[in-house]
């Protein structure tokens, strides 16, 4: 490159750099994005945070409202009672992972949702467990899923 086009090109970007013309919307597009990403995370915590607060209220009322579909074992009809409460959970019929057995049952060992789903015997502790998936709309975040647990045992 020669000197007079260095020159010339020197000349251009001071003209540029002293130029406020359009500041505001460069500053409105560094800023807003993180504006919008911050509010965009906000809502979905508090979204998979009030998912969470219902699945604990409906596994609490599932496992000790005496529910007779409870004691006889009736997946198919806990899962449609708990459902019902959840808002936020997409299909959650067909995608809530549900089990409930003894407590005796569960060892030491980290074990995964889902497994089997017992009748609960007279007086025998029974651990109810679920994971459902939250509906995600931030792009870029993984599967979320909220999981609850009760414990309950059958009066009679």
């Amino acid at each position: 490159m020669t000197a007079r086009a260095t020159g010339r090109l020197m000349r251009r970007l001071r003209g540029f750099a002293g130029d406020t013309r359009g500041v505001a919307a460069v500053e409105f597009a560094l800023v807003g994005l993180a504006f919008i990403t911050i509010l965009l995370a906000i809502l979905q915590f508090a979204m998979v945070f009030l998912s969470q607060m219902l699945l604990h209220d409906a596994l609490s009322d599932a496992a000790s409202g005496n529910s007779a579909q409870t004691y006889a074992g009736n997946r198919g009809a806990v899962a449609t009672q708990i459902c019902s409460r959840l808002v936020l959970a997409p299909n959650c019929v067909g995608s809530i992972r549900l089990e409930a057995q003894p407590l005796a049952a569960y060892g030491a060992a980290r074990q995964p949702v889902g497994g089997t789903f017992t009748a609960a015997a007279v007086g025998t502790p029974m651990l109810m467990r679920a994971r459902v998936p939250v509906v995600t709309f931030v792009p870029g975040l993984p599967d979320l899923s909220v999981s609850g647990a009760a414990l309950y045992a059958r009066q009679s």
